[in-house]
């Protein structure tokens, strides 16, 4: 990573908090933050040509295994964050991706984010193995570390 000519720009997903994000005390409610990583790995996927529909096509899905979120900070009502994606790790038929969600200035971290997802067959609702022209877009797009 030290070939400035290597480093590739981070996905960005906006996410304009509403008013029903937030909790009686005015602040997006903690759950919300998971909505917000999921809608950025699935913004991230269809921006790199692997769309819900396009894996639905090819007879494949994720199943979410594990998730995890790191509070930094609040957002409130009307905040507009940025929902940043990266894809950390690859295995065989698992990937983790991480989440940062900060305020658009980008000085403000409000949450730090993980899922780790299994792709699987619609067929046999097995794990299968992630396609070789899935892990391309992925390697194209982003700074990720195989674990296979």
């Amino acid at each position: 990573m030290n070939d400035p000519k290597s480093w590739k720009p981070p996905f960005l997903f906006p996410v304009r908090v509403r008013f029903a994000d937030t909790d009686l005390q005015g602040h997006v409610f903690f759950a919300n933050y998971f909505t917000y990583c999921d809608e950025g790995l699935m913004a991230y996927l269809d921006h790199i040509g692997y769309s819900w529909q396009k894996m639905g096509t090819m007879g494949l899905e994720l199943y979410y295994v594990e998730s995890s979120c790191q509070f930094k900070g609040s957002a409130l009502f009307g905040d507009l964050l940025k929902v940043e994606t990266r894809i950390l790790e690859i295995g065989t038929s698992s990937m983790t991706s991480g989440m940062t969600i900060f305020k658009t200035n980008r000085e403000q971290i409000v949450a730090m984010g993980r899922i780790t997802a299994v792709m699987v067959s619609t067929e046999t609702g097995k794990p299968t193995p992630i396609p070789a022209e899935l892990r391309e877009a992925i390697s194209i797009h982003s700074d990720m570390q195989s674990s296979e």
